[in-house]
């Protein structure tokens, strides 16, 4: 018995005839109510039941999506990390630019995500046959690498090997972007309807916890200044961090086979055989991403993704290494970041709570909203690492003082904050639109799009600072420089 059937059963007998059957009638009206009551009762115990399941069933769910997108963050946090290496080495900016290109992969990944999502091991699971060879592979790349990641830092000639740091990376992007598609895909199958706008959450809280992990606290830990002042006894100071590159990946290769058990566990992965040949679905899936692309609401939203962050790339890309130029040390930089991922962490928690927990909710005007904030953060930071580099150049070798790591922090802060809401703003809207049926491509897709907006403006950002900077030698205040040439040249006829 339904709820929605009682007023048509309760209309039903009071239909009956009247006369003496009056009692009769109230008394069948009586008893059939007090079965709906008890159907109704029954209902919404079995209704709580099935929530209480799909709450407890969507904690676990929440947790693996978390740990596999912090995975997926360390390639992204090493990469990030890695140019403060090659600036250390020598590398100029047309390396930093050459370098750059090893994040391609994730703008890329439209051109196999339809293969991730048609071709799969029904026995396994579509999600599952992707996910585990991606993670065994990484693993195991992580592993075999790190042994040779200090001399590829060093070169045969003193420099850093860019070919073969780039070509290693670009094959962990790859990966990273392959694991990617496939839990995308997941995270629409694994979780109630309810919640499945938490996944963009997860991606986004553990893909910032990952990169966190893989950025701020490696370069941290391998810079000796700070192990030496924070970790290390006087007597037992070092001219090498606690941590090094290939120590470091070696560790996360043995995380990453290791996790790859807990895949193996999904269970609501889908394990429907395919209906046709692979290559059938393969053309259907290419075919159904073709149509979607002509949609006039997805090219909009494509040029949009494309064009978005032209207004900040230069200050994202070049500020880091024009701060480590102008006297910061890279350690700071990364202490500022631990500081600030709590902030990162809280803000994406809060706006997804707060507005993207519910049904109606509107994820593009928030991301709106908060594009001009973003701006308005490159901005500053843009006069704060020129005040930096005035107060460098005034006083050569001195600490900044805390006035300027101050305005650094808040701009970071302000920078911080409004990059996550517009990241999950814009996962969240992905989310809702994405269509379950072509889940891992839909998603992908539209990721593919916001991740070229990136990826073609990084390497060109790099690449025009390179062409656009003219150095000087500066001589020391009052001396002259002829004078001091002609010493030099008199020096080296005599020695000559």
């Amino acid at each position: 018995v339904h709820p929605c059937t009682r007023g048509t059963m309760r209309r039903h007998v009071s239909s009956n005839g009247g006369g003496g059957g009056g009692d009769s009638r109230v008394l069948v009206d009586e008893t059939v109510m007090d079965g709906v009551h008890e159907a109704e009762a029954l209902l919404s115990k079995s209704e709580k039941k099935e929530a209480d399941g799909d709450e407890a069933s969507d904690a676990g769910a929440l947790a693996l999506l978390l740990l596999l997108y912090t995975l997926q963050g360390l390639p992204l946090g090493l990469a990030a990390a890695l140019p403060f290496l090659l600036q250390s080495k020598g590398a100029g900016m047309a390396a930093q630019a050459r370098f750059a290109t090893v994040s391609w992969p994730f703008s890329l990944k439209l051109l196999w995500a339809p293969l991730v999502d048609a071709i799969y091991l029904p026995t396994l699971g579509r999600r599952k046959s992707w996910i585990i060879p991606a993670q065994l592979l990484l693993g195991l790349l992580l592993l075999m690498s790190a042994s040779h990641m200090e001399e590829m830092l060093e070169g045969e000639s003193g420099k850093p090997d860019v070919g073969a740091l780039t070509a290693l990376f670009f094959v962990l992007y790859f990966l990273a972007a392959t694991q990617d598609i496939a839990v995308d895909g997941l995270a629409l199958t694994i979780l109630s309807s309810k919640n499945k706008e938490l996944g963009a959450t997860c991606n986004a809280v553990g893909q910032s916890v990952g990169y966190f992990l893989a950025y701020t606290i490696f370069l941290a830990f391998n810079t000796p200044e700070f192990c030496n002042a924070y970790f290390r006894a006087p007597e037992a100071a070092s001219d090498v961090g606690i941590f090094t590159l290939g120590g470091f990946m070696s560790f996360w290769g043995w995380v990453f086979l290791g996790s790859t058990v807990c895949v193996l566990f999904v269970k609501k992965d889908e394990h429907a055989k395919l209906k046709t040949s692979a290559v059938n679905t393969l053309a259907a899936a290419y075919r159904e991403m073709w149509l979607v692309l002509q949609l006039p609401s997805v090219r909009s939203l494509s040029l949009l993704l494309l064009t978005n962050r032209l207004g900040f790339s230069v200050i994202d890309s070049v500020t880091p290494l024009r701060l480590v130029e102008s006297g910061v040390p890279k350690d700071h930089l990364a202490l500022l970041a631990s500081l600030v991922m709590p902030v990162g962490m809280a803000t994406q928690t809060f706006i997804s709570v707060h507005f993207f927990s519910r049904g109606n909710s509107s994820p593009m005007r928030v991301w709106l909203i908060s594009y001009p904030c973003r701006l308005a953060t490159s901005l500053a930071s843009f006069f704060i690492v020129n005040l930096v580099a005035s107060y460098h150049a005034a006083n050569p070798g001195a600490p900044l003082p805390t006035y300027l790591y101050a305005l650094m922090l808040a701009a970071t802060i302000a920078t911080t904050v409004c990059s996550s809401t517009m990241f999950v703003a814009q996962m969240a809207f992905f989310t809702q639109v994405s269509d379950p049926a072509i889940g891992g491509t839909y998603m992908t897709m539209l990721n593919t799009l916001a991740n070229m907006g990136s990826a073609w403006t990084a390497p060109l950002a790099l690449a025009s600072v390179g062409w656009s900077t003219v150095k000087r030698c500066v001589p020391d205040p009052g001396s002259d420089c002829p004078d001091a040439l002609g010493a030099l040249s008199s020096s080296s006829s005599s020695s000559s």
